[in-house]
């Protein structure tokens, strides 16, 4: 099974919350409460006669969960019976409904929901049963009590949803604890800053149950696979990277770009086949009996979660026995049983033309019940079909052993997807970012941390001769700089890979041989909505779509002019774990007057989402096991599936109608606009990150690396500018204060303990009152 899923999706609080509505719901209803409404409701509408329609709607509503256990109030038995089953149906109902809620997203709506499918089916059942059991001359016509009772029961099941969801979901806007309604990645953002110091600004470091990378081409094979298990994300990438023609690729670091988005394709063309089938079994019960859909979402229900006893296995994950697909059947069997009842019941009502169609009560509501029972089944069969050919499929194409064999999938033949894939393909060989909003670092994650010095180029004071220096300050350039430090951090990673420290006699520093699959380039960075009348990134002629590389020339006049909306960069990237966790230092190099000034800006880019690694889970064929989780998993997807189809077909299907007015508005946009943005505003890589690392020594190995690379960025600065005659004392000063505490006060207060620094900064320190002899050293002094 591809994608498994353990433990309850109903925890304790929720249910426990239910319990708490159920109480509520008895205690409303019981005779002590119920008896002054009654009253007042007989006074005001049968005494005085009032003619006030809301009060009556909203004084019936309250007596909706009424019981009895004396005959004082009812003409006879019958009417007690009624009262008290239809109120037993109408705990179970909001029990069975409460409780299905789904464990991370029992928001308002739902709630609200719950309330009014409950009410609504106990306002049903009542009317049948008293259509049946009480003759007509002591009741209302069945149009009239339909009409009243069901208008009632919606005005409850309001009320009841909305105590529901302050239960569960607190009051709108509020934020419940992550066991209830956040999921595991979105509370994981919420974490507190030391935390999130460790292992990346928002990353956190919990125990994830996945495989990690460790292969080059790994992070890639996960992508592709994310766009089979993960719709949204396939999704995403064609709409937000390939339809958006006018934008900028960004850069994915260790990505194959055009082979993810090609599979995100594929996977989209899977789907549509799949909901064009759901999107008819939805057609099918919406042309017979529209109401009978909220017949179909209960009986999805039902299968959603077949019962089983959790394991108590703690320390791995095993398939589920076939208790589980035994109890799904027997409670989905109960609920088409319970399809007939009410059907007949729903028959039974003298209902016009029109509301017999909605309710589908015609022929004895049997086509009805029909069509809602098939359309389950044939449901389950097409979610069913269609997850194990997505299992198939990652088990014969996306393991670590068979990927690289496979051709990437085929596309469709649109001359502008081709020319989007050709701009995503050479965007990954670029050299250029362009980006859109205020950080330009768009595809290397948030900044890790950053720094920045300045150093005064003065001559240096040997005159004694000591060290082997031109007599004079040799003048140099930002390019010949950057050139060496490019050339002494190459020089550092070969030496990682073939050990030549070692075969020399030298000791290779801790970390060196990581280096081996360094990466060096030089990227420059620029602003989307600056480079409209730019003929560097801006080539109207052959495409919309910006430049993504220059020359080495223009490059090097970006670097030797850094002013403007352009800046360069020498980006050292060093991919580890396969991909899976990319480590960047971006190091920009500038001179002004007689001052080398030097910016370093660090990223760590973590592991994707765990949820793509599940290949990695794969063990050769499907077997019986296997099969019944696989079997299980899918049932529960059936639901969203199933009622989201008819949306998603249709937006499928007018996939290139959108494309082409987005294309001709941008287009217009793009001759009117001078400040057209033309930058990426997503990265692939970026979409993908999970908000937890996988292993604790990815972040170890992620610092080690960021700190190896400043390491040696400054020590070949310190190389350039003592062989080029400058004075480094001052740049040793602050090269120590960067390695041994990784900060530089410039400017501004900071407050540590009892130091402070910068100007006018003060500090004072409060001694905690102690008791006894403690209290004196403390004070440093005696009470005597």
């Amino acid at each position: 099974m591809f994608l498994s899923r353990s433990g309850s999706d109903s925890p304790s609080f929720l249910r426990g919350r239910t319990a708490l509505l159920l109480l509520l719901v008895v205690v409303g209803g019981s005779p002590w409460a119920q008896r002054p409404v009654w009253d007042f409701y007989i006074e005001k509408f049968y005494i005085e006669l009032s003619g006030d329609e809301t009060l009556r709607t909203l004084t019936e509503a309250a007596l909706v969960p009424g019981w009895e256990y004396s005959l004082d109030r009812y003409g006879s038995v019958t009417f007690l019976v009624i009262d008290n089953v239809c109120v037993v149906a109408l705990l179970a109902g909001l029990a069975l409904f409460a409780w299905r809620l789904p464990r991370h997203g029992a928001g308002w709506i739902r709630c609200l929901a719950v309330g009014v499918l409950a009410a609504e089916v106990e306002a049903l059942l009542r009317v049948g049963l008293l259509d049946t059991l009480v003759p007509d001359a002591e009741v209302s016509p069945t149009d009239t009590l339909l009409k009243d009772l069901t208008l009632s029961a919606l005005v409850f099941g309001l009320a009841v949803g909305a105590l529901l969801a302050l239960l569960t979901a607190g009051p709108p806007g509020t934020r419940l604890p992550r066991s209830v309604t956040a999921p595991r990645s979105v509370a994981a953002r919420r974490t507190s800053p030391a935390r999130r110091r460790k292992g990346g600004l928002g990353m956190t470091t919990p125990q994830v149950r996945m495989p990690v990378g460790s292969t080059p081409g790994d992070v890639t094979r996960y992508l592709c696979t994310a766009a089979y298990v993960d719709e949204r994300f396939a999704d995403r990438v064609v709409e937000e990277v390939l339809a958006d023609e006018a934008s900028a690729v960004a850069p994915s670091p260790e990505v194959d770009l055009v082979s993810v988005a090609r599979h995100c394709l594929t996977a989209q063309e899977l789907r549509h086949g799949r909901d064009l089938r759901l999107a008819g079994a939805f057609a099918v019960v919406a042309l017979l009996a529209p109401l009978w859909l909220l017949y179909v979402a209960l009986l999805l229900s039902t299968t959603r979660r077949p019962g089983a006893q959790p394991s108590l296995a703690t320390r791995g994950h095993h398939q589920p026995g076939s208790r589980a697909l035994v109890s799904g059947a027997v409670t989905a069997a109960v609920v088409a049983l319970l399809a007939f009842y009410f059907a007949s019941l729903v028959s039974s009502l003298p209902v016009p033309g029109f509301f017999g169609w909605l309710l589908g009560s015609y022929l004895g509501g049997v086509p009805a019940v029909l069509a809602s029972i098939g359309a389950v089944v044939f449901a389950h069969v097409t979610v069913v079909d269609h997850d194990r050919d997505i299992d198939q499929l990652l088990r014969t194409t996306m393991t670590r052993d068979t990927f690289p064999l496979q051709p990437r999938p085929t596309v469709p033949r649109r001359k502008w997807m081709a020319e989007r894939l050709a701009a995503v393909r050479q965007a990954q060989v670029g050299n250029v970012t362009v980006y859109s909003g205020y950080t330009p670092f768009i595809g290397y994650s948030e900044t890790h941390s950053k720094w920045s010095l300045a150093v005064p180029l003065l001559p240096s004071d040997d005159r004694a001769g000591m060290t082997a220096r031109p007599a004079e300050p040799e003048p140099f350039t930002v390019a010949e700089l950057v050139d060496h430090v490019r050339a002494r951090l190459r020089a550092v990673a070969e030496r990682g890979v073939t050990d030549g420290a070692a075969k020399a006699g030298e000791e290779a520093e801790p970390g060196e041989e990581a280096l081996g699959s360094l990466v060096i380039e030089d990227r420059v960075f620029v602003n989307g909505t600056t480079i409209g009348d730019d003929e560097r990134f801006i080539e109207a002629e052959r495409s919309i779509t910006p430049t993504v590389r220059l020359s080495p020339e223009e490059v090097e006049q970006i670097m030797l002019r850094p002013t403007g909306t352009v800046r360069h960069y020498l980006a050292v990237h060093v991919p580890m774990w396969g991909g899976d966790v990319v480590p960047s230092v971006f190091l920009h190099f500038s001179t002004a007057g007689r001052t080398l000034h030097l910016h370093c800006d660090n990223h760590v880019l973590g592991p994707v989402a765990a949820d793509y690694h599940v290949v990695d889970r794969l063990r050769g064929p499907l077997g019986p096991d296997g099969r019944r989780g696989l079997l299980l998993a899918s049932l529960a997807r059936t639901g969203g599936a199933f009622f989201a189809a008819p949306y998603r077909a249709l937006r499928h299907a007018r996939f290139e109608t959108r494309h082409t007015r987005r294309m001709v508005d941008e287009l217009k946009a793009m001759e009117q606009d001078p400040v057209f943005d033309y930058g990426a505003r997503v990265s692939v890589r970026e979409m993908a990150l999970s908000p937890d690392y996988h292993n604790y020594f990815q972040v170890v190995d992620a610092g080690r690396i960021v700190s190896l690379v400043e390491r040696h960025t400054l020590a070949a600065i310190r190389e350039f500018l003592d062989a080029h005659g400058y004075d480094i004392t001052d740049f040793r000063t602050q090269q120590q204060t960067i390695l041994n505490q990784g900060l530089i006060q410039q400017g501004g207060t900071s407050i540590i303990g009892n130091q402070a620094i910068g100007a006018g900064a003060t500090a004072t320190q409060n001694i905690p009152q102690q008791s006894g002899a403690s209290a004196l050293s403390a004070a440093g002094g005696s009470d005597k």
